[in-house]
C-alpha cells in the first residue's frame, strides 16, 4: 500500500505540486509557531520577572530590618509566609553570607537542612548590586521556578538578600488554549494551502498533462493533434514549440511516406526481383517480383528470418558467401539458379553487401534476372535457325540430287528424265510453300500485314474453304460438316486472312483424320460480342506432351508423317498470330487416338475508337 502511493505520488505532477505547497505551508506554520511560542515564552517570563522585581522592591524596608537586627527565626518566617499571601510566590530572605533566614515554603526547624544560597546564580548577582534572575528546578519542591533576587540596602552597605520564585506552571498554565488557537490556525492554513494546491496546480498542469497525451498520441503516429495554447508563459511557449514539432515532423514523416511509397512502387514494378537481408539474416526489404520468383504469398515477409521466408539452400549459400567475402571487395557476386519450384525458373543472382548503420554486421542485397525467357527464346531460336536448315536442305539436296543424276545422263532417258523433273518439281512447289510460310510469319509478327476489318458472313467463307479442300478429302475419304448457328453468323475480321485461318486447320485435320473419318467446323455466337468457332476431327489426336509447343514453328508431332503430307509445319504458327491479330483466343484440346479440336474466338463488333490499335506484335 505505501509502495502503491508513492508511486502514485511519482506520477501526477499536480499531487506533487499540492504537497510540495502544502509542506512550506506546514513548514512556515511550523517555524512560525515555535518562534510565537518562544516569544511568548520569553515575553511571560519578562513580564513575570518584572512583577517579582516590584514585589520585591515593595517588600525592601520591611526586610531591611529583619537582615540588620537579630531576630527569632520564627520571625523572619512570619515575614516571608505574608509577604508571598498577596503575590503568591515563593519568598526567601538570605543573610549576607547565604545563611536561609526565612523561606515561605520551609518550616523553621527545616531551615537548617538547607544548604548554603551564597553561590545561586541570582544570589551572586545580587549581592553584586544588580537583579538576579534565574529558571531552574527547585531541588526543595521538584518544580521549575523563576528566581528574581534583589539586594536589601541599609544605607550605602547590602545587608542580604530578598529573593522571590514562582513556579513556571504560572507562566505556562495560559499555554495550552494559546496553544490550540495557534493550531487551529495551523489547521485553517494549511487546509487553505491545500485548496490553493490543488487549484494552481489544475492550473498548471492541464496543460502539461495535455501535452503528454498529445505525446502519446504523436508516439502512436497521429501527428494531426494540437496542443492548446492559453497563455504566453513557458507552458505556453512548450505548446507553441510541441505544435511546431508536431507540424514538421508530420511534415518529415509525409516526405519520408512519400519516398518510401515511391521506393516500393518502383522496386515492385522492377522486372528484377530484389532482396535485402541483414546481418542477422532477416528480410530487410523484398519486392513483388522476388516474392513471385519464389512464391511466397501476399505478405512480404520483411523483419521474419531469411531461411523461414525462403527455403533454397544454393541462395543461401550465396548469401553467405557475399558477407563472407564483404571483408575484402564490395564486387558484386554473380552465381545462376535453377528453381524447381513453383515454377522451373532459370534466376541469374547478383549479391553485393548491405552496409547499414550502427556497427551491425553487413547483410546482402540481390538482385534476381529471370532468365528463364531468354534462355527459352535461345533454345526457340537455335531450334529455329536448325529447323530451318533442316527443311530448306532437304529439298535442295533432293533437287541437287536428282539434277546431278540428269546431267550424268539421265536426261537422255526420257522416261526417268520425266519423273526426276517431276520430282525435283514437288520439292521445288515445296520449298516455295515453305518460304511463302515463312514470310508470311514474319511479316504477321513484324506488324506489316494489314487487316482490311469489314463484317463477314461465317458461313460464306467456309463454303469456299470447303470447295478448296474438299477434293483433297474426298480422295482421303474423310467427311466435311459445316455447323454454323445462326446461318447468317458475322464477325468482325479480314475476309482474306480468316479464310486463310480456316484453311489451315481444316487442311490440318483432314490431313491426320483417317478414311471414313470426319471433319467438323462449328460455329456459335457467345456473350460480350464474340464467336467461337471449333475444327474438330476424329484423326490420330496429339499425345499430351506435344500440346504446350503444337503452335511452334516448325514444331511436329510425327516429323516424318509430316514431311510425308507436305506440311511445313509452320500452320499453326501462322494461325495463333492471325488470331491473336483479330483480338482472339486461341486454345487446342485433344486425346491421342481420339481426334482435334482446334477452338478460337472472334469479335462479331468493332471495338470501341479507343482499341483500334491491332496487336500484331506476339511472341511464342
Amino acid at each position: 500500500m505505501p509502495g502503491g502511493l508513492l508511486l502514485a505520488l511519482r506520477r501526477r505532477i499536480a499531487v506533487k505540486l499540492t504537497l510540495t505547497l502544502v509542506g512550506f505551508v506546514a513548514l512556515a506554520v511550523a517555524a512560525a509557531g515555535l518562534y510565537l511560542n518562544r516569544a511568548l515564552e520569553s515575553y511571560a517570563v519578562e513580564a513575570l520577572e518584572g512583577r517579582l522585581v516590584t514585589a520585591a522592591r515593595l517588600l525592601h524596608d520591611e526586610a531591611r530590618p529583619l537582615l540588620t537586627q537579630p531576630r527569632a527565626p520564627g520571625v523572619a518566617r512570619e515575614f516571608a509566609l505574608r509577604a508571598s499571601a498577596p503575590t503568591e510566590s515563593r519568598v526567601t530572605l538570605i543573610a549576607l553570607d547565604g545563611r536561609v533566614l526565612g523561606d515561605s515554603e520551609v518550616d523553621v526547624a527545616g531551615l537548617t537542612r538547607l544548604e548554603n544560597h551564597r553561590d545561586r546564580p541570582e544570589v551572586r548577582a545580587a549581592l553584586a548590586g544588580g537583579v538576579g534572575r534565574d529558571l531552574r528546578r527547585s531541588a526543595s519542591i521538584d518544580a521549575p521556578l523563576l528566581y528574581v533576587a534583589v539586594a536589601v540596602r541599609d544605607g550605602g552597605r547590602i545587608a542580604g538578600v530578598l529573593r522571590l520564585a514562582l513556579p513556571l506552571s504560572a507562566v505556562t498554565s495560559s499555554y495550552g488554549r494559546l496553544h490550540r488557537v495557534m493550531l487551529a490556525g495551523g489547521l485553517v492554513a494549511l487546509a487553505v494551502a491545500f485548496g490553493i494546491g490543488i487549484f494552481v496546480a489544475g492550473r498548471v498542469t492541464r496543460p502539461v498533462v495535455e501535452m503528454q497525451q498529445i505525446a502519446r498520441a504523436m508516439s502512436e503516429g497521429r501527428f494531426d493533434v494540437r496542443a492548446p495554447v492559453r497563455s504566453v508563459d513557458e507552458i505556453g511557449a512548450l505548446g507553441r514549440a510541441l505544435n511546431t514539432m508536431t507540424a514538421r515532423l508530420r511534415e518529415k514523416i509525409g516526405d519520408l511516406e512519400e519516398e518510401r511509397a515511391k521506393a516500393r512502387a518502383i522496386l515492385d514494378g522492377m522486372v528484377e526481383g530484389v532482396i535485402a537481408v541483414d546481418g542477422h539474416e532477416a528480410i530487410v526489404l523484398m519486392n513483388e517480383r522476388a516474392r513471385a520468383i519464389f512464391g511466397v504469398g501476399t505478405g512480404r515477409g520483411e523483419g521474419k528470418p531469411f531461411l523461414e521466408v525462403i527455403r533454397n539452400a544454393e541462395l543461401h549459400e550465396i548469401f553467405r558467401a557475399s558477407r563472407a567475402a564483404a571483408d575484402d571487395t564490395d564486387a558484386p557476386l554473380i552465381r545462376e539458379l535453377h528453381l524447381p519450384h513453383p515454377v522451373r525458373r532459370i534466376v541469374q543472382v547478383n549479391a553485393v553487401p548491405l552496409r547499414l548503420t550502427g556497427g551491425m554486421e553487413p547483410g546482402v542485397v540481390m538482385v534476381l534476372h529471370d532468365l528463364t525467357a531468354l534462355r527459352r527464346l535461345e533454345q526457340v531460336r537455335t531450334e529455329f535457325v536448325a529447323n530451318v536448315s533442316h527443311e530448306l536442305r532437304t529439298p535442295l539436296t533432293a533437287i541437287q540430287g536428282y539434277l546431278e543424276t540428269l546431267l550424268g545422263g539421265a536426261l537422255e532417258e526420257r522416261q526417268h528424265a520425266r519423273r526426276f523433273l517431276e520430282i525435283a518439281f514437288r520439292h521445288t512447289e515445296r520449298l516455295g510453300r515453305l518460304l511463302n510460310d515463312l514470310t508470311d510469319l514474319s511479316n504477321i509478327e513484324l506488324g506489316k500485314v494489314t487487316l482490311r476489318m469489314a463484317p463477314v458472313r461465317l458461313g460464306e467463307v467456309l463454303d469456299s474453304v470447303f470447295d478448296i479442300i474438299r477434293p483433297k478429302a474426298a480422295g482421303g475419304r474423310v467427311g466435311l460438316i459445316a455447323d454454323v448457328q445462326p446461318s447468317d453468323l458475322t464477325v468482325h475480321a479480314d475476309h482474306d486472312r480468316l479464310a486463310q485461318i480456316l484453311i489451315n486447320l481444316v487442311d490440318n485435320a483432314v490431313k491426320y483424320t483417317a478414311e471414313n473419318g470426319w471433319v467438323t467446323v462449328l460455329a456459335r455466337p457467345q456473350e460480350a460480342g464474340r464467336a467461337e468457332i471449333r475444327v474438330r476431327d476424329t484423326g490420330v489426336g496429339i499425345p499430351a506432351a506435344d500440346l504446350p509447343r503444337i503452335t511452334e514453328r516448325f514444331y511436329r508431332v510425327d516429323k516424318a508423317r509430316s514431311r510425308e503430307l507436305g506440311g511445313t509445319g509452320l500452320g499453326l504458327a501462322i494461325v495463333k498470330h492471325l488470331v491473336h491479330a483479330h483480338g482472339g483466343e486461341l486454345a487446342i484440346d485433344s486425346r491421342e487416338g481420339e481426334g482435334t479440336t482446334v477452338r478460337f474466338t472472334l469479335p462479331t463488333q468493332p471495338p470501341p475508337p479507343a482499341q483500334l490499335t491491332l496487336p500484331m506484335h506476339s511472341g511464342d
